[in-house]
């Protein structure tokens, strides 16, 4: 299996919308707990979706759901443009559990009509909540109502283990997270552990779980009241100074400074 990136940035907290726009798209295989959406906008992509090859042109509108590999290659002179949107499973959570449960007959809709195509083209992060939800809500009903409720999703065999581990990280951010610990809830020896996740994610375990752990104080420091003691706890630390000395040497600033900078720019 080829080396991929996991984006950590998306979705360690609720509410994560994301819009952008890319011409002649180009990124590695990769994954994140995010749900996306791609939609073109003029001439023509390949993209890989687990081990499926599409070809997508333009008006084709794709769902990709959380924790699949996939990769985006712009075709050569086709001076292909799309629009990327990425965004948490809390935005639809009345769907969301059965659109990742169940397979969808394509993650690719062709030839969207026009309607959708402007929707996308007038939608920006800067909307209200309300929107964004209905915007979201809007586009993935026209998969929603394609699923098979019969045919759980499978995923790829390969990948398994590697979801099995993010998912435990996330249910346990709370606490240190060794490698030990979770490689005995999942059955395998720290080593083997180790070496996959290094190989296939690209970075050592206890850097990601740093990083994570990182992402989700900043997440806390950002909209929450919680003391800095409260959200050391939360993300797994047990004492006060190894979180602000982890915390300073992650963001170049300590938590209470990273706080008051949020609260400046809010003003």
């Amino acid at each position: 299996m080829e080396p991929l990136l996991y984006e950590i940035e998306h979705g360690i907290g609720t509410g994560h919308f994301m819009l952008y726009e890319r011409d002649n798209h180009v990124f590695p295989v990769h994954m994140h707990r995010c749900y996306e959406f791609v939609l073109m906008i003029s001439g023509e992509m390949n993209m890989r979706i687990e081990k499926q090859e599409y070809l997508l042109k333009e008006g084709d509108l794709v769902l990709i759901k959380p924790n699949r590999l996939h990769s985006y290659d712009s075709l050569r002179g086709s001076g292909g443009k799309c629009i990327i949107c990425v965004f948490s499973n809390d935005l639809i959570a009345a769907i969301s559990d059965s659109l990742v449960k169940y397979k969808l007959p394509s993650p690719l809709i062709h030839n969207v009509s026009a309607f959708y195509r402007e929707m996308f083209l007038g939608m920006n992060e800067d909307k209200d909540i309300a929107t964004v939800k209905g915007f979201l809500y809007t586009l993935c009903g026209l998969f929603y109502q394609n699923i098979d409720t019969s045919t759980e999703d499978d995923v790829a065999k390969d990948t398994v283990l590697l979801r099995d581990i993010f998912i435990y990280l996330e249910n346990n951010i709370s606490e240190a997270c060794t490698l030990k610990e979770m490689a005995a809830e999942l059955g395998y020896h720290p080593a083997y552990i180790s070496r996959y996740f290094a190989q296939i994610v690209g970075i050592p375990f206890y850097t990601y779980v740093q990083s994570l752990k990182m992402d989700r104080a900043c997440y806390l420091l950002m909209n929450t009241k919680d003391s800095i003691l409260s959200i050391a706890i939360q993300c797994g630390f047990t004492t006060l100074s190894s979180f602000n000395r982890t915390f300073r040497i992650a963001k170049g600033m300590t938590p209470r400074e990273y706080r008051q900078q949020i609260d400046l720019r809010n003003k």
